[in-house]
């Protein structure tokens, strides 16, 4: 059923947007055969098997969702984050917030007297199995999408947000590894606060404090699709904007380990005590390694989600002293107390980024009670009434604005994390 479904979200693409490439409808396909017959017949032939790998991912992907929903219910929201990779802990941590704030509105008699259904969805943090699952979550026929949660990543973000739009389906981003979310601003769409490019303010503010006439060495990796970009463009802003633009210098983040010896001589011959990075997982863990090596006073930053637990003890001493930047969670948040307890008792320990696919849930369903309903337009002119920003403006983003932002900033020390803004 569900290949069935892909393939007729292919046919049904094709026609909706006949000037956007797909995997399924590139250049290379389209354009005659080099070498003869037996060559067009190889080349159609993987490139068949290459499509059925795709289509095959994203049914799976469905099918696999199905199987880890709650139980049938009226309404069904929609949760889209990584189940696996390098972000696979922040999806746990949105399925479970998430999973919370379905559990109490179901135990306290559902929205409007209807119960909630939930759908854990994988997009595997991949730009076009993101844009499939929101053209597949709009064929859906026999479940009525009201809300869907997400995604955490992407860099096609307004794109994905358009579909939700036209397709009429409300749709909440707790936080976000796009870059560029704060540009879509769609009908029927709440941005929580949580873009990369926010974190700009909040580290200048710290390093204004702390670190004031240091030179500045931003590395990130440089490829258009993972949207650094933007980060570099906001950090930029910031650092003119209080008259200090020369302290501030950009590295492209050379992906092999030589390469990282090379830049962080630079970088030292240019006079960056100060470097902020933001790659890979493991090309950030170099390039801390190799700064260390050859700067061994040289401040490092970078984002929270870069240096897993297991990047850490690969890291060793080079670890210690290393800044990271994150969103407060759920033990920081006194609005949310209580809900530890409710958080343990269904066996999770809160880690950060649950309270913002719970207050995602919960916001939603105070606009449900709002409105008395589940109509889409009446849903999007309440999203945006002064009273629901003023209850929730602890979350809310203000226009992507750099100023409401609210990164934490933490310190590695002595095997453990510790707040210092």
């Amino acid at each position: 059923m569900f290949v069935k479904r892909a393939n007729d979200l292919i046919t049904m693409k094709r026609k909706l947007y006949p000037t956007e490439k797909s995997i399924l409808r590139g250049s290379r396909a389209a354009r005659p055969c080099a070498g003869g017959a037996k060559a067009c017949i190889r080349k159609t032939r993987r490139f068949g098997q290459r499509a059925a790998v795709f289509v095959t991912a994203v049914a799976a992907c469905f099918a696999a969702a199905f199987c880890c929903r709650t139980a049938a219910a009226d309404i069904t929201l929609a949760v889209i984050a990584p189940k696996a990779g390098e972000y696979a802990q922040s999806g746990k941590e949105l399925f479970d917030g998430a999973r919370l704030a379905v559990r109490e509105i179901n135990d306290n008699g559902g929205l409007n007297g209807e119960k909630l259904d939930m759908l854990t969805i994988d997009d595997r943090c991949d730009d076009r199995l993101a844009i499939s699952t929101a053209e597949m979550l709009t064929l859906l026929k026999s479940k009525k999408v009201g809300l869907v949660v997400g995604p955490y990543c992407s860099n096609r973000f307004d794109e994905i947000a358009g579909i939700y739009e036209r397709a009429k389906i409300f749709q909440i981003v707790p936080t976000t590894v796009a870059y560029n979310a704060g540009s879509a601003g769609k009908k029927g769409q709440i941005l929580l606060l949580g873009t990369k490019a926010q974190m700009s303010g909040d580290f200048f503010q710290f390093y204004n404090r702390n670190f004031a006439g240091l030179k500045v060495g931003f590395v990130y990796n440089d490829k258009p699709e993972d949207g650094y970009s933007e980060v570099a463009k906001a950090l930029y802003d910031e650092f003119r904007r209080f008259g200090k633009g020369e302290l501030l210098k950009f590295y492209a983040l050379n992906r092999e380990q030589g390469g990282m010896y090379d830049l962080a001589r630079t970088m030292e011959k240019d006079g960056i005590n100060v470097a902020f990075v933001l790659g890979e997982n493991d090309e950030t863990v170099n390039f801390i390694r190799a700064a260390k090596d050859v700067q061994r006073s040289i401040i490092l930053f970078t984002s929270k989600n870069m240096v897993s637990p297991d990047s850490l003890k690969r890291l060793g001493k080079d670890a210690e002293g290393l800044y990271v930047m994150t969103l407060p969670g759920l033990k920081d948040s006194l609005m949310f107390t209580e809900n530890l307890v409710n958080l343990r008792l269904l066996g999770i320990e809160p880690e950060g980024l649950e309270v913002y696919s719970y207050v995602a849930v919960k916001l939603w369903g105070d606009l449900v009670r709002q409105v008395n309903g589940f109509a889409y337009e009446k849903l999007a002119k309440a999203a945006n009434s002064a009273a629901l920003r003023e209850k929730w403006s602890e979350f809310l983003m203000h226009s992507g604005s750099i100023e409401s932002s609210k990164y934490i900033i933490e310190m590695y020390q002595n095997g453990e994390f510790r707040q210092v803004y």
